[in-house]
């Protein structure tokens, strides 16, 4: 049996028990349910994009979907653990292993430690956790990086759909991504900001747009899509014009606390630390607000 094929079919068994279709309470039909739903490519994306937001709207009534776009196969590396890595200096202390040098985990440990963390995260907020599980454009095999689409990615057949990139490109996935809006009829729908940041960010934000276009085409009960002034958005011309300005400032200090929990969740990323390691090297990061843009509204009609 391939790595891959009994991860692809519990991929499916637990999309389907953590989004049972009798947790959903239907609206009127025309109008979105009280419900955000947060698009993170990664596990650790909700948090960092809307964090506060998110915790906010849930303490509200709202119901909360905390998405994981990717699988994860990468970004983890056993050396990243406190005391042995300086998560604010972004180097290694080696003070655990005593080894100069840093090794990745594999993928598919990787993969299940990311969405344990995930799991705890949305757990903190209250929310319910889906994940997507496109696939990485990368994954580290011992002490190899494989590279998506070439030979020995393809014999390795990791669990999950196609690369992100490509998914913007083919109906089938962007249809899943429809489905996955037909079923929560979010009043609030987050993304990344579409072509801007990191690769698999922009397509995560892409992805969703064409999702919501064509859940607004086809008359679904779905509200607002704002997503992040980052990327392309906050360069100097986007900020004169005005395309690059927030329409959406959101005051998350009541929230700040259940934000930074969730996000300590993510102990492979940050040591459990977040302001020590993510706040310490991220210039200008606004703790007290969180601004996003107004993309598209089909509450206005």
């Amino acid at each position: 049996m391939k790595p891959g094929t009994f991860l692809r079919f519990l991929k499916y068994s637990i999309l389907a028990f953590l989004v049972p279709a009798t947790f959903i309470i239907a609206g009127d039909g025309n109008k979105p349910r009280k419900c955000i739903l947060v698009f993170g490519a990664h596990a650790d994306d909700v948090e960092q994009m809307a964090g506060g937001t998110f915790a906010k709207y849930i303490a509200e009534g709202y119901q909360g979907i905390y998405v994981c776009v990717m699988n994860n196969l990468s970004g983890n590396q056993i050396e990243k653990v406190p005391g042995n890595w300086d998560f604010a200096g972004r180097k290694l202390t080696a003070a655990v292993t005593g080894s100069p040098k840093v090794y990745q985990v594999d993928a598919l440990e990787t993969m299940q430690i990311r969405r344990e963390e995930a799991l705890q995260a949305a757990k903190v907020f209250g929310a319910e956790p889906v994940f997507l599980d496109f696939c990485e454009p990368e994954l580290w095999l011992g002490r190899k990086l494989v590279i998506y689409g070439t030979e020995e990615y393809l014999k390795y057949d990791p669990p999950g759909r196609k690369h992100v990139s490509l998914a913007t490109r083919y109906s089938e996935d962007v249809n899943f991504v429809v489905a996955l809006l037909k079923k929560y009829q979010s009043e609030i729908t987050i993304i990344h900001t579409p072509g801007g940041e990191k690769l698999d960010h922009g397509d995560s934000g892409y992805l969703m747009y064409l999702a919501f276009k064509k859940a607004i085409a086809q008359g679904m009960a779905v509200g607002k899509l704002w997503t992040l002034p980052h990327g392309w958005l906050s360069d100097t011309e986007a900020q004169e014009s005005g395309r690059g300005r927030a329409d959406v400032r959101m005051d998350i200090r009541k929230y700040r606390t259940i934000k930074y929990e969730a996000w300590n969740k993510h102990r492979s990323q940050n040591g459990g630390d977040i302001e020590k390691g993510f706040m310490s090297r991220s210039d200008g990061y606004d703790q007290d607000f969180e601004k996003f843009i107004t993309v598209l509204d089909n509450t206005k009609k």
